[in-house]
């Protein structure tokens, strides 16, 4: 009894999209260095060490970014004039978001 290929499918782009999102956002550098720094912080004020909390919030705020683009690609397929305008007015606020934290997050590294 194999499972539909559309669930098939869906199953390995969401594991391909997991596992690209986490390469980008430095799981190896976390799981390197991570460990000798010290606990109490969550976000370590270096670009060169990163901890495991800091590679989880940016693999969110990639998921987040990728949320704003399938809006706006959900807003080309729409009929109605007024839904698209909603999508593409949702998918870019949520872009917008995801930019707003990354440069947040970046911005405490510094």
């Amino acid at each position: 009894m194999l499972p539909n290929t559309g669930q098939l499918a869906l199953i390995v782009a969401v594991t391909y999209l997991i596992i690209f999102f986490l390469l980008g956002s430095g799981v190896f550098n976390s799981i390197i260095e991570g460990p000798g720094v010290s606990t109490s912080t969550f976000i370590v004020p270096s670009r060169s060490v990163q901890t495991i909390g800091e590679t989880i919030v940016t693999t969110m705020i990639l998921f987040i970014g990728m949320a704003g683009a399938f809006l706006l690609y959900r807003s080309g397929k729409a009929v109605n004039p007024k839904t698209q305008g909603g999508l593409l007015a949702a998918g870019f606020t949520i872009i917008g978001i995801a930019l707003i934290l990354g440069f947040r997050l970046v911005g405490i590294k510094a």
